[in-house]
């Protein structure tokens, strides 16, 4: 990007909007603009100031979207190549000391790294990056770059394929920007081996966000049955028949899901320890005797992408959740996720406890846990935060024992 060109404009916000950016947050919606949107380009640098005039930051616009303006950076600071240097380099240092020595992370994190719009996330030798905004498309070849210069890998992916592309007006699109790959590759996480398709798998790869709550999973399931529901590619699986589990079952209604998560069993010598069934989750749960498991996992897809359907996908965790408990053994635990943004860590504990009065039990939490370690939430923007992940004990002194008459009330019965 030439110097100097991509600055030439400047973006004023109201007061209401500098007073939220002051204090941390990065992003500036189309109606606190005062210039006339339409006469910017998307994807556009700019220098954003105050109603007074007093320089805010640099960042991009695009007048498409309801994000209207994303900050980069402090007053002055403009998109070069150095610039971009400086804030891999930072990113590279901050995960190596979350995970030390680990060749799989996520390297960038938007907003946190302080690169709003991109994702990249390392598998050994192999980057994938996401971008999903028309600013960072702009230097996208820079970034590219940067992190081919900075890490020496054998590939860098483009997964450009993410629905919120389409909001800031850019093309669905995947493919290799720099070196070679062809087909899956083998990495270590957690300890196990895992067969990862960073051109063809879901989103880019094995959910890295949970990672440090399946390491919690390990004390926990110690010759104990578990249920691993939307199983995925077995990433709670395998560390729970790793960690000594007597028996995992693992269910997905993905076929391509279910033979991935068998390849992955198969490649750490865990194929007579845990075994993957192709169903609806809540299918196995109307099938599955009351009792049946000591440790569930239930850990769906986003049931809440937009607030619209909010209150429909309150509904749809209520239920899902009450059926895992009345499968679970008395003193037995739930570890259960949501990675809906708009449902609320308090909305999320409403939900279980809703679930767990229709069920007829009486939970303790043990932990609370969110996001892992690379994938940082910024303290000023809740938007960064949202991944909930709550394991929690049935405390069987004071639940109801299970009897034929059992209904859940303002909910399908079983």
């Amino acid at each position: 990007m030439e110097k100097g060109k991509a600055l030439a404009r400047t973006v004023r916000v109201s007061s209401a909007c500098e007073k939220r950016i002051l204090r941390g947050h990065r992003w500036i919606f189309s109606n606190e603009v005062e210039e006339r949107l339409k006469e910017f380009l998307p994807g556009e640098w700019v220098t954003v100031v105050s109603g007074s005039g007093r320089a805010l930051g640099v960042g991009y616009i695009n007048p498409r979207s309801l994000i209207a303006v994303r900050l980069v950076g402090a007053p002055g600071q403009e998109p070069t190549r150095a610039f971009f240097r400086d804030r891999v380099e930072a990113a590279v240092r901050y995960r190596a000391a979350c995970y030390p020595g680990a060749s799989v992370c996520r390297l960038i994190f938007g907003e946190s790294d302080g690169l709003p719009g991109l994702v990249v996330d390392r598998y050994g030798d192999v980057l994938v990056t996401q971008v999903t905004t028309a600013g960072m498309a702009a230097v996208e070849e820079d970034l590219h770059a940067v992190l081919a210069e900075r890490l020496n890998p054998r590939a860098i992916v483009f997964r450009n394929d993410t629905g919120a592309r389409q909001l800031e007006g850019l093309p669905l699109e995947k493919g290799v920007a720099y070196g070679s790959l062809s087909g899956p590759l083998e990495v270590d996480c957690h300890g196990l081996r895992w067969s990862v398709d960073p051109l063809d798998g879901q989103k880019t790869g094995l959910y890295l966000d949970q990672r440090d709550n399946r390491e919690a999973l390990r004390r926990w399931v110690q010759g104990k049955r578990v249920l691993d529901l939307f199983c995925y590619e077995g990433g709670w699986s395998l560390v729970a028949a790793a960690a000594g589990a007597a028996e995992v079952t693992g269910v997905d209604s993905s076929e391509a899901a279910v033979e991935r998560a068998r390849e992955n069993a198969r490649l750490n010598g865990l194929s007579q320890d845990v075994s993957f069934v192709r169903t609806e989750a809540l299918d196995y749960l109307k099938r599955t005797p009351r009792g049946a498991f000591d440790v569930i996992v239930a850990d769906p897809p986003a049931f809440a992408k937009t607030k619209s359907v909010l209150k429909q996908a309150l509904k749809g965790y209520t239920d899902l959740n009450r059926r895992a408990l009345l499968a679970l053994k008395p003193e037995g635990i739930l570890v259960t996720s949501s990675c809906s943004y708009h449902v609320s860590e308090q909305d999320f504990q409403g939900i279980l406890l809703k679930a767990a009065l229709a069920a007829g039990r009486r939970l303790r939490l043990l932990q609370a846990g969110g996001q892992a370690l690379d994938h940082p939430p910024v303290l000023a923007m809740p938007e960064t935060r949202y991944l909930k992940c709550f394991f929690v004990q049935d405390v069987p002194e004071f639940s109801r024992p299970f009897s034929a008459s059992d209904t859940f009330k303002g909910g399908e019965e079983s």
